[in-house]
């Protein structure tokens, strides 16, 4: 079984157990209690005499009352031995989570299965034999009535007096019979204290589930683990002193003994001494004071950790304790000299049409959804100017996978302010590296990206014609043949393909295709989700991964590929003289057909793992710095309020560590998935070498920037340290990202004059 699959049968698991540990908790006190009062009717009847025959009350209720207390101690002893039996099970779960990895059993083992594991062991030796012998018990008593209950079978020895004291009218034995049973009513509550604990310990579990992720923080556990003693200790001492209570019989106003209606006893008889045993309040008091210590420990640590969390009015986001004045700021890491091709984008709100007549509202480049496809030639300096006339929203430029230096990569905050309406910033880098990536913005980023602002760009090779003034044109010749980019976007919650900078397609987009032709479709997933996709209808190759080209690819057919939020993936092929259909999310009414005639059926392949794809290559062993991201959800504080937040190492921005890096070094990166969700990660400027996947080696070389982190997945990646800056590195699933997982890469003197933060305008994600 898959690392993921364990982690979530053992949510399921981790329910069960403490679902089964508080009914049995519930159902072992009610065995208890129905055991005591049907021992104490049957030990002691009331004889009355009223100048006739004498009546023993409670004899005829002595059956029902055992039937009833047999079946209260089978429920107790079956929910307790079923809790015993998912615990077990969570047990080996954990078990084979740490031999996975540490990091997915920590909390389990540390602060949850100590909770409920050990009372529940106590709870087998000492409190299920006690069910079920009462069980048996009853189950004999119901047989043989006469030997459980000797008065019943001769009255006249229930007439005796109580105690020496007699009277011809009522003969109260009750009060004295409690006495007698008392010991065993505590014993038996005694017995029920384990499974209140192990209940206790299956709800702190649950709030472990909630709260605790990689590494176990200490204040937290033990915050927890207090509540739980706090709450068994104050059950039990609740429970004792109601039976205390009942023992030496409730009082009237006046301090006088009172009876089962609360009226004073008959005074026919004599009083019956309410006297009992006597149990010590010091213990409630010291219950009492823990409890309210724990908890206001707990208020005042809450309030202090959502006070600390709200944002500053001003954020710095650089290196930790670096000096603004100090060292190279990332406003001087930026390119200088004559541009060899310049692009202007506008931003602004417009209606878009999509291919079939149904018409969207979208944040814009130019007016278009994706904006304007930027092509250039590999080696030229590039400017790209943004100007904004958005009405109400800044904007920046991300340049998604390129490695642009520090100052122009776009994140509002760290690399600049964002662009206010009426704005413009013009950026300025040298294309330096073919290959397909695309742009967006980067302040808001998960609205802005999912409303329109994003665009596609390629570098192509040094050599051979590029049409950047004609990017409608059916082939744009960046390679020889037809060579197309193909964004994969949701606009307005309608699926669309868009390729090249036609109009997106809300179904089938079509391309006519010429049979001999060399295609390269370069495809891009601008979704916070991942997309499959199946080509049908020829054998392929994957030339491309995140604008690197692979080593010798081999021929592919009937495989579907899964590329990551953010990612793009080169397909090449001949064209044949029949129908080529590429689909999106296994759906035939979604994607693109080239040539000409009805498309094919769709590929239903299994995925290709894009870790053993290609040729080998041995891959680096050694390292100057190693890191460990762990991924998780978490309740955690927001900006000062409590939210269902996605973690890296148990935090969320701005808390989460900022490394810092030297030029030259190589760091190892090993990501972990302790969650229910897929997470693509993303670092800005640089590409990793992917080393393993849940301990199987790459085949490599295979370099992303966008790559899919599953729950329970274990990746390790190498990042070469060649582009000094602040990075950030965040999911791409941009919603995850605004809910916390954001982190920095900083290197060692780098500094920013930027700040993000409640009154700087500047919104990273």
């Amino acid at each position: 079984m898959s690392t993921g699959r364990l982690l979530a049968l053992d949510d399921v698991v981790l329910a069960a157990v403490a679902a089964c540990w508080v009914a049995a908790a519930i159902a072992a006190l009610a065995a208890s209690r129905t055991a005591s009062r049907t021992a104490s009717r049957t030990s002691s009847p009331v004889t009355l005499t009223g100048g006739g025959p004498s009546r023993t009350a409670g004899a005829s209720s002595v059956t029902p009352s055992r039937d009833s207390s047999s079946r209260t101690a089978w429920v107790a002893a079956g929910l307790l031995g079923l809790a015993l039996l998912v615990t077990a099970l969570r047990v080996v779960l954990v078990v084979a989570l740490a031999q996975a990895g540490w990091w997915f059993a920590a909390d389990r083992l540390l602060v949850a299965l100590p909770m409920v594991a050990g009372p529940g062991l106590v709870a087998a030796i000492v409190t299920l034999p006690r069910p079920l012998r009462l069980a048996s018990t009853a189950r004999a008593s119901t047989a043989h009535p006469s030997a459980a209950h000797p008065s019943a079978a001769h009255p006249s020895a229930a007439h005796a007096s109580v105690g020496g004291v007699s009277s011809g009218g009522v003969s109260v034995g009750e009060d004295s019979a409690d006495a007698a049973a008392f010991p065993g009513r505590v014993a038996g509550e005694r017995a029920v204290g384990p499974v209140i604990v192990a209940g206790y310990g299956g709800l702190g579990g649950v709030l472990v589930a909630m709260t605790v992720s990689y590494p176990v923080p200490p204040v937290a556990a033990g915050l927890i683990a207090a509540l739980v003693a706090g709450a068994s200790a104050a059950t039990l001492r609740l429970s004792a002193g109601r039976h205390a209570g009942a023992v030496g019989g409730p009082l009237s106003a006046g301090g006088e003994p009172t009876g089962a209606d609360g009226g004073p006893l008959d005074s026919v008889g004599p009083r019956v001494s309410t006297g009992g045993p006597r149990v010590s309040t010091g213990g409630g008091r010291v219950s009492a004071v823990g409890g309210v210590v724990v908890l206001c420990f707990a208020l005042v640590w809450g309030g202090a950790s959502m006070w600390s969390s709200r944002l500053p009015a001003h954020l710095h986001l650089g290196a930790p304790g670096d000096a603004r004045a100090a060292g190279v700021a990332v406003t001087e890491l930026r390119e200088s000299g004559r541009p060899d091709r310049t692009f202007t984008l506008t931003a602004r709100p417009a209606t878009v049409t999509l291919a079939s007549g149904r018409k969207v509202e979208a944040w814009t480049f130019d007016g278009r959804v994706p904006g304007p496809t930027l092509r250039v030639r590999q080696g030229e300096l590039v400017e790209v100017r943004l100007r904004n006339r958005m009405p109400d929203l800044a904007v920046t430029l991300h340049w998604h996978g390129y490695h642009v230096p520090a100052g122009d990569d776009g994140v509002a905050g760290v690399t600049q302010d964002a662009v206010r309406p009426g704005g413009e910033f013009a950026y300025r880098f040298r294309a330096d590296r073919q290959g397909s990536y695309w742009y967006h913005s980067h302040d808001m980023s998960d609205p802005a990206v999912r409303m329109g602002l994003f665009g596609m760009f390629v570098v192509d090779p040094p050599t051979g014609p590029v049409s950047p003034g004609d990017s409608t044109a059916e082939n744009v010749t960046g390679h020889d043949g037809a060579d197309h980019t193909v964004a994969v976007h949701t606009l307005g919650g309608v699926p669309t393909v868009a390729v090249d900078d036609r109009p997106p397609a809300d179904g089938l987009a079509r391309l006519p295709t010429a049979p001999g032709t060399s295609v390269r479709l370069r495809i891009a997933a601008t979704d916070n989700t991942p997309v499959t996709l199946a080509l049908t209808g020829t054998p392929y190759r994957l030339a491309a991964v995140d604008g690197h080209d692979l080593e010798r690819p081999g021929a592919l057919r009937g495989r579907r590929l899964r590329l990551a939020a953010g990612g793009r993936y080169d397909l090449t092929f001949t064209m044949p003289a029949r129908p080529v259909l590429l689909t999106v999310n296994d759906r035939p009414d979604l994607g693109l057909m080239l040539g000409d005639g009805p498309p094919p059926a769709p590929q239903r392949g299994p995925l290709l793992d894009i870790t053993a794809y290609g040729a080998a290559r041995p891959l680096p062993q050694a390292f100057d710095q190693r890191l460990t991201w762990v991924l998780d959800r978490r309740l955690a504080l927001l900006d000062g309020a409590p939210a269902m937040a996605h973690t890296v190492n148990g935090q969320v921005w701005p808390g989460i560590e900022t490394p810092v890096v030297r030029r030259g070094d190589l760091i190892k990166i090993t990501l972990v998935n302790r969650g229910k969700e897929t997470h693509p990660m993303h670092p800005h400027g640089h590409h990793v070498l992917v080393l393993s996947r849940d301990g199987r080696p790459a085949t490599g070389p295979l370099w992303m920037d966008s790559f899919d982190v599953a729950p329970g997945e274990v990746w390790e990646v190498a990042l070469p340290a060649d582009n000094p800056g602040i990075w950030m590195s965040h999911c791409h699933d941009l919603g995850h990202a605004a809910l916390g997982m954001t982190f920095h890469l900083a290197y060692e003197g780098v500094t920013t004059p930027f700040d993000a933060g409640a009154d700087s305008g500047n919104h990273p994600e």
